[in-house]
C-alpha cells in the first residue's frame, strides 16, 4: 500500500511539473497574433546643427541636471530663460555648432556636449530634457 501510494504522489508530481513548463500568465492575442505590437527602438545618435535648433527653438522643456532641475525655454537668437526648483529664474546662452551643443547661465563656463535624443528625452550635454507639451 505504501509503495502505491508513493508511486502515485511521483506521477502527480511529474504530471503537475509537465504543466508547469508551459507559459504563464494571461496572453490576450488579436486575431492570432500579440496584442501590443512590438515597437522598433529608436536609434541613437548624435543630432547636428540643425536637427538641435529644431528640436529646442520656440520650445519648453523639464530639465534634469546634477546641480539643479526646473524648466527651460530656449529662443531661436541663442538665449534662453529657466526657472529652476531651487536656484530661481535666470537667463543663458546656447549654442550649436557640429554636434555639439553648448549652453552657459549665470557666472558658469560654457558647457558643452553632444545633443542626442532617446525617444522620450533629449539629453544636451549635462542636462536631460522632457519637452512640455501643452
Amino acid at each position: 500500500m505504501y509503495r502505491s501510494s508513493v508511486g502515485l504522489c511521483l506521477i502527480a508530481c511529474l504530471a503537475l511539473g509537465a504543466c508547469a513548463t508551459g507559459p504563464k500568465g494571461i496572453r490576450i492575442v488579436n486575431e492570432g497574433s500579440s496584442a501590443v505590437p512590438q515597437q522598433q527602438g529608436a536609434v541613437i545618435r548624435n543630432f547636428t546643427a540643425p536637427e538641435i535648433q529644431a528640436a529646442i527653438v520656440g520650445k519648453t522643456f523639464q530639465y534634469t541636471r546634477p546641480d539643479g532641475n526646473g524648466f527651460i525655454s530656449y529662443n531661436g537668437d541663442g538665449s534662453f530663460e529657466y526657472q529652476d526648483d531651487s536656484k530661481g529664474s535666470g537667463k543663458g546662452r546656447w549654442s550649436a555648432n557640429g554636434e555639439q551643443f553648448c549652453e552657459s547661465y549665470g557666472n558658469k563656463p560654457m558647457e558643452c556636449g553632444v545633443f542626442k535624443n532617446t525617444g522620450d528625452a533629449y539629453f544636451a550635454a549635462n542636462s536631460r530634457l522632457v519637452e512640455m507639451k501643452v
